[in-house]
């Protein structure tokens, strides 16, 4: 007797929720309403060994995109309060030059020099966001982004060409890694 009665309440939740799941419904004015429920997949773009093993890389928010333009828009700006406002607490920076910046008072110390003898100026080239989740199944959330930076120092021009790798931590600068090369005359 129990068995049959759990039988026919497992019957009767499968015709309901089934029909329920596929029923049209009548709105107003005779026009048939259809709930729909979408799956957005993610885009695996690629994968990262940093850990040891791979782990896909998949297309990240372009929020993070834009922590990093406001970001690179204080520096053209001087503005320092907003790139320390900017900065997650744990800072570290890797310059091309192979220095450190260990935390965000040795990255201000470094740039009101830098701002004060060579006037630096950044030009968005591109931007790519993209995330993955460590292997402690944190989400780790990266800007790869390429900029022109022209400074003039004692009278004379130069260009190079910066392509960054930003993690990002709670629409913050966590790390940046920095790669450079001089843009020679003749490009």
């Amino acid at each position: 007797m129990k068995t049959t009665i759990i039988k026919v309440l497992l019957s009767t939740s499968i015709i309901f929720f089934s029909a329920s799941t596929f029923a049209d419904h009548q709105e107003a004015g005779g026009e048939k309403a259809k709930t729909v429920i979408s799956y957005e997949a993610k885009t695996v773009i690629g994968y990262d060994t940093t850990e040891g093993t791979r782990a896909d890389l998949y297309a990240g928010s372009l929020d993070t995109i834009e922590v990093w333009t406001k970001y690179m828009k204080a520096h053209d700006d001087n503005d320092l309060d907003a790139i320390r406002a900017a900065n997650a607490e744990g800072f570290k920076a890797w310059a091309s030059d192979g220095s450190v910046l260990e935390s965000t008072d040795a990255q201000i110390n470094l740039l009101k020099d830098w701002f004060a003898t060579s006037s630096p100026k950044w030009e968005h080239r591109y931007s790519m966001a993209n995330e993955f989740t460590d292997k402690d199944g944190k989400l780790q959330q990266w800007v790869t982004t390429g900029w022109e930076m022209t400074e003039t120092v004692e009278g004379e021009i130069s260009k190079r060409q910066e392509i960054f790798d930003v993690l990002i931590e709670n629409g913050k600068i966590k790390t940046i890694y920095i790669a450079a090369r001089p843009i020679l005359t003749v490009e």
